[in-house]
């Protein structure tokens, strides 16, 4: 790798961040970085002024000379409603594709299509609805009673069709008229996913819908490509960490913000074993999930009501009441940039975080269930099994400042009172703070650089020490 200067930019909701890289040889060496508020009304503007910036120490420096590598989750992330056959499977495989892209799955419906599943449909008004549905040569019925529901519903989403490939030019016709792509079926045969080639057109539909409007446009044309979505910018930066850096293989990484909290693993779903039985898919190593309750800022609120039963066990705890935590919540998803000076808002901060550390690890892995028959006693799993995870990494404003591991440690927590149940959460990982919050830029760089983006990563974190007793 020549020695040569590297930009890379990523745009987020609240801030745009700059981080200029030397290539120097095999390595990436961060020489200078900016970051300014986003400017919401012209994204390109704020793009401008962190390019400018992160090059002011170069004189002589021509910007138009220093490759741009871009991502953005600025307009919220590419939202995307998934329609599958059955919620166990075709739906859990359109689940893991629009989270592997970048996408959020914002609502999700299983079966036939009904008026109330539409109107569901316009309340959250996707980007994209991912249509899935059958193996190939299996159901056709379902799926082509709800290809003509979606024809009758009008809406504005791109519809992207990766179900039962043997009837994919009949539901392209049904829906004639509408925007609609295809792509190879998720799951062609039972326990069978091909998410690849529905991923690259979520990637490919991102690309053109996040540069209409509010000034991408003239980001795309002075850097001359459009952006990754941030979570796949990290998604891919994850899988080289997790192929490239040696004792890094079983690993996860937790990017928590003001709007969702993002769960991403890099370890075998399955370990098996003659007494353990997998029920459900097979789910892949390298898995994303993204919750969008679970937040700082705008999803205070919302991550309150969900996680109301240990939010009020955590306060009571320490002395506090589940109400005066709901008003702090309501005044902060009011104002998202709000950073506590006094004691109070740091430790409802705290709480909350805990919540969501907890809940998405909980989401996000899977479950060990005693079974008992006739035959004897024996072990169902369904989900991830993340136990193996030996490193657990903290990223986003909080986490990034996380001062020792007792936070990020809540994704250990045990979930069930049930003795015949058990989440399959990390055991006793160490921890890790992304201090100078690197991974988006970093990740922007991981398809070009692999190797060099997943060291440059990791010499970026922080081992972070037990709390003192």
């Amino acid at each position: 790798m020549a020695d040569r200067l590297l930009l890379s930019v990523d745009i987020g909701s609240t801030y745009t961040k700059a981080g200029l890289f030397l290539a120097d040889g095999e390595d990436l060496r961060l020489v200078g970085r900016a970051a300014r508020p986003t400017t919401v009304d012209d994204l390109g503007l704020g793009f401008a002024e962190v390019r400018s910036a992160a090059l002011a120490g170069r004189p002589g420096v021509r910007p138009e000379d220093v490759p741009v590598y871009w991502s953005s989750s600025a307009r919220g992330g590419l939202k995307i409603a998934a329609v599958g056959l059955t919620p166990d499977l075709t739906l859990s495989v359109a689940r893991m594709a629009a989270a592997s892209a970048g996408g959020k799955v914002v609502r999700a419906f299983s079966y036939e299509l009904a008026d109330d599943d539409l109107a569901g449909l316009r309340a959250v008004d996707p980007d994209i609805i991912l249509f899935t549905g059958g193996t190939d040569g299996g159901n056709t019925r379902v799926i082509l009673h709800n290809a003509a529901r979606l024809a009758e519903a009008a809406l504005p989403a791109v519809i992207l069709y990766a179900g039962n490939g043997k009837v994919r030019d009949r539901v392209v016709d049904i829906l004639r008229g509408r925007d609609v792509v295809t792509a190879a079926n998720v799951m062609p045969e039972v326990n069978v996913i091909d998410i690849e080639p529905a991923r690259d057109v979520i990637r490919r539909v991102f690309l053109e819908r996040i540069v209409d409007g509010k000034g991408l446009s003239s980001v795309v044309a002075a850097t001359g490509g459009g952006p990754l979505p941030t979570p796949l910018a990290v998604f891919e930066l994850v899988r080289t960490i997790g192929e490239r850096v040696p004792d890094w293989e079983d690993f996860a990484l937790i990017d928590m913000g003001g709007a969702t909290t993002d769960f991403y693993s890099h370890t075998e779903a399955f370990h098996g074993g003659d007494s353990v039985l997998l029920r459900g898919l097979r789910e892949p190593k390298l898995k994303r999930t993204v919750e969008g309750d679970l937040g700082l800022r705008i999803s205070a609120e919302a991550l309150v009501r969900s996680e109301a039963a240990f939010l009020e066990a955590r306060l009571a705890a320490d002395g506090s009441d589940l109400d005066d935590l709901r008003r702090y919540a309501a005044d902060v998803s009011r104002a998202t940039e709000f950073l506590p000076a006094a004691d109070r808002g740091r430790r409802l901060d705290a709480t909350l975080a805990a919540a969501c550390v907890r809940a998405a690890s909980l989401r996000h892995a899977g479950v060990l269930q005693r079974v008992f028959t006739p035959q004897g006693g024996f072990q169902v799993q369904r989900g991830k099994d993340l136990r193996r995870v030996a490193r657990l990494v903290g990223s986003g404003g909080y986490l990034s400042g996380a001062a020792d591991s007792a936070l990020l440690l809540e994704a250990c927590a045990p979930g069930a009172d049930d003795p015949d149940t058990r989440h399959l959460v990390p055991e006793a990982p160490a921890c890790y703070a992304d201090a100078e919050y690197l991974i988006p830029l970093v990740g922007n760089l991981a398809t070009d650089f692999p190797a060099a983006a997943a060291r440059a990563a990791v010499a970026g974190l922080r081992p972070l020490s037990s709390r003192a007793n």
